[in-house]
């Protein structure tokens, strides 16, 4: 008998927001693309405070952090732009 598939190590953190995100929606009724944005900020978190570990990257001088932080404001300012024009 094969064993259940139990997801990677951030599984449990993913669906614990996505069920989380799910039932602010229904009850407040928010608009769609909230959802995608807290995702969006999650696997940043993630990626930032474990990414190393995770993926297994040496990373001694921050390079990778720092790109990962760069690439997150500019994705929020490229959303804030469009989202305004």
């Amino acid at each position: 008998m094969a064993a259940s598939h139990s997801g990677g190590k951030l599984y449990r953190l993913f669906t614990a927001f996505l069920i989380i995100t799910a039932r602010r929606r229904s009850v407040s009724g928010a608009a769609e693309g909230t959802g995608m944005v807290g995702i969006a900020i999650v696997m940043f978190i993630a990626l930032f405070g474990w990414g190393a570990k995770y993926f297994g990257w040496e990373d001694p001088s921050g390079k990778v952090q720092l790109a990962l932080g760069i690439s997150f404001i500019l994705g929020v300012l490229s959303g804030y732009k469009v989202k305004n024009d």
